[in-house]
């Protein structure tokens, strides 16, 4: 499995997708933003150096959190 379907597999796991909107992200490897109705968003990506799926929340982007599954 590639880095952005590591990503998208991820998401779709967690996130109900249904109620949100996804844009590709290109700030971050394999970038992707989820946002909510309300304009809140999670941003997943791919971090190289762990070689993990990680993510980030609007207004804490200088800090990320490892996807364990």
């Amino acid at each position: 499995m590639d880095e952005e379907a590591k990503v998208i597999d991820w998401i779709t796991s967690e996130v109900e997708v249904e109620t949100c909107t996804m844009q590709d992200y290109p700030v971050y490897h394999s970038g992707k933003r989820v946002i909510d109705r309300s304009g809140d968003y999670l941003i997943v990506y791919f971090h190289p150096l762990l070689e993990k799926v990680v993510y980030t929340f609007k207004g804490i982007e200088d800090c990320f959190f490892i996807a364990h599954r």
